[in-house]
């Protein structure tokens, strides 16, 4: 092209140019197309396996809706090489501002979304399980005022809605501001716009630069810049002392980390002259994307990872307690279709001293040497019942602060304690119609306290992770009476509350919601399939996946606290006090040498 032709060039009249597939413009390509297989097979994975707990608490849809909209600009800057000169060079900048100025600020958004209701689940675990593991009532009783004031229903809606709506006002405003801006620099548009807002250069390299700065882009940046320098610094200020089984602060730390360098590197590249050259093969956009395949890798490889070695965990679990406990498996247990994720690196927030306590006495009665895995018999159903039995306290806060599933142990102590209170002078087997009828209400007024607890859809804070048909049975017996007494029903007498099925326990209304909650006592008709095993099946399947997750987590992180204290001591006292795994692991031993013993007498001479 000769150079008069040249200098008539400008940005709005240069002509399209070919593909640039050269060795550079392949390597984008093949990278964007395997890195994109990559990551939808991952959603993929991750969505076949949603109902397992380690991705069920992860929110998948919020976490592959931010993916989504960071990958979407992803592509379009791993193709900006190899063909971005195809397009009309504002027409490719425009797109690029409107992609960058909506859709990355939304998966920005979405992502500290998913991130933010890690740390609302730890809380709450922590606040409901973390102490005495009774759990706290989910009843929805509404807020003070009219039940149909946005203030009220803004009070009642769920942590997940509430924090988008802030964001979804924040992402308002981002759409008005790139819009806005965008009809006001007429280097965009050279018909109409703010004055002094045209192309600057003498050329069209130096156009082509110009082009991608100003001030209309930053906007853009400041949503980045606010995530990895003042929004993750502060989560994981706040999450210092969480060691989640989840690898949830391990994802912001990384992320957090990863995103650093982000926002100085991407100004510094479209304003330092010397990075020109970069910028040719590199676009500046470039060092944002990088903190995006972070995010990808955190949000979907890892997750899928954990569901391998979830797998894993539950097979050494199910052999182990078939090798051991068979006849207990057999009489307990079942087969189930969810479990838990694993970390093995987990600590705990709170009572470490009491996890720490007699390390050195958990394999003292067999006198062996402690190896890198810990003693298969300890995963056994005898093992985990003897825990429950004699100190629930430290698998209860173990559960809660790192594994986030403390309302199984919960719901297995307090089932316990309903049989034990309500039904101490009757069989498994018994009939309800042997209590009086005002034992009967105290009974199923109990056991409806338990249900919506733990196993209410609609009224669990943490409800338990139960087959269909489980979950349905239970509905059958106890969700109509918990729809009457915890929430909202057509049949309710709004205006006398207190008669026919809704009274209180004590005979007295007060002005507070909560305290009310406290007071409230079913008296309606009591569903004839109650009995004292209507929570047995649950209790069942509960109990199996706190065996083959929790527990397992449990005793791997107590086996490597013992190994590494026995690196950093060359003396073992044996006067130590004995630890829950170790006084499990000694009662394991003396059931199983019993049990041969009984074979060996047993036998005929």
């Amino acid at each position: 092209m000769d150079p008069a032709t040249m200098a008539s060039l400008t940005i709005y009249n240069f002509p399209p140019m070919p593909p640039n597939f050269d060795s550079v413009g392949i390597f984008y390509m093949t990278f964007c197309v395997t890195w994109t297989v990559l990551v939808i097979a991952g959603v993929i994975f991750c969505w076949v396996n949603r109902d397992s707990p380690v991705l069920k608490i992860r929110g998948l849809p919020l976490s592959f809706a931010a993916i989504f909209c960071l990958h979407l600009y992803w592509i379009l800057a791993q193709i900006t090489y190899p063909i971005g000169g195809t397009m009309p060079a504002v027409l490719a900048y425009d797109v690029q501002y409107f992609v960058m100025g909506t859709w990355f600020p939304l998966g920005i958004a979405l992502f500290h979304a998913s991130n933010a209701r890690f740390l609302h689940v730890a809380k709450l675990q922590k606040l409901h399980f973390a102490n005495k593991g009774e759990g706290i009532k989910r009843g929805k009783l509404g807020c003070d005022g009219s039940r149909t004031s946005w203030l009220c229903r803004l009070r009642n809606m769920d942590y997940t809605t509430k924090i988008m709506i802030p964001i979804g006002l924040g992402l308002v405003v981002q759409a008005c501001l790139t819009i806005g801006m965008w009809l006001a620099c007429k280097k965009y548009h050279p018909t109409f716009g703010i004055p002094g807002t045209e192309i600057q250069g003498s050329n069209v390299m130096e156009q082509l630069v110009d082009l991608g700065r100003g001030w209309e882009w930053w906007p853009t940046v400041v949503w980045q810049f606010l995530w990895s320098w003042i929004i993750a610094p502060t989560m994981l200020w706040k999450a210092w002392g969480i060691r989640d089984t989840m690898g949830w602060r391990t994802q912001t730390i990384g992320c957090c980390l990863a995103s650093l360098h982000a926002t100085p590197m991407f100004l510094i590249a479209s304003y330092v002259p010397a990075f020109a050259k970069v910028n040719q093969y590199f676009t500046p956009s470039q060092w944002l994307h990088l903190s995006s395949m972070v995010f990808e890798i955190f949000a979907v490889f890892v997750p899928a990872f954990q569901v391998i070695r979830l797998r894993i965990l539950n097979k050494k679990a199910r052999d182990a307690n078939a090798k051991w406990d068979t006849s207990s498996q057999s009489s307990t247990l079942r087969p189930m279709s969810n479990a838990m994720g694993t970390c093995v690196n987990c600590r705990r927030e709170a009572s470490a001293s009491q996890l720490e306590k007699g390390l050195a006495n958990v394999y003292q009665s067999d006198n062996i040497e402690i190896g890198p895995e810990p003693d298969s018999r300890l995963l056994t159903m005898s093992a985990l019942d003897h825990a429950l039995r004699e100190n629930t306290g430290s698998l209860q806060e173990f559960s809660a602060l790192c594994d986030f599933s403390g309302e199984n142990i919960a719901f297995l102590t307090r089932l316990d304690a309903w049989k034990t209170s309500t039904w101490p002078q009757f069989a498994q087997n018994s009939k309800t119609h042997s209590l009086s009828g005002e034992e009967m209400l105290e009974a199923f007024n109990s056991a409806l306290d338990i249900y919506a607890d733990f196993i209410s859809i609609n009224l669990a804070e943490f409800p338990l992770n139960l087959p269909s048909n489980e979950l349905k049975h239970l509905e059958a017996v106890f969700e109509k009476p918990a729809r009457i007494l915890f929430g909202e029903d057509s049949s309710l007498n709004h205006i006398t509350p207190f008669d026919d099925a809704y009274h209180s326990r004590n005979g007295q209304t007060s002005g507070s919601g909560q305290d009310i909650r406290g007071q409230i006592r079913y008296t309606g008709e009591i569903p004839s399939s109650f009995n004292p095993n209507v929570f047995d099946s649950a209790q069942g399947h509960i109990k199996y996946l706190v065996l083959t997750n929790t527990w397992a987590k449990f005793v791997k992180e107590m086996h490597q606290r013992r190994r590494s204290s026995e690196a950093s001591r060359s003396v073992i006292s044996t006067e130590s006090e004995t630890s829950l795994l170790s006084r499990v692991s000694t009662k394991v031993t003396d059931m199983m040498r019993g049990k041969s013993r009984l074979d060996s007498s047993s036998k005929p001479s």
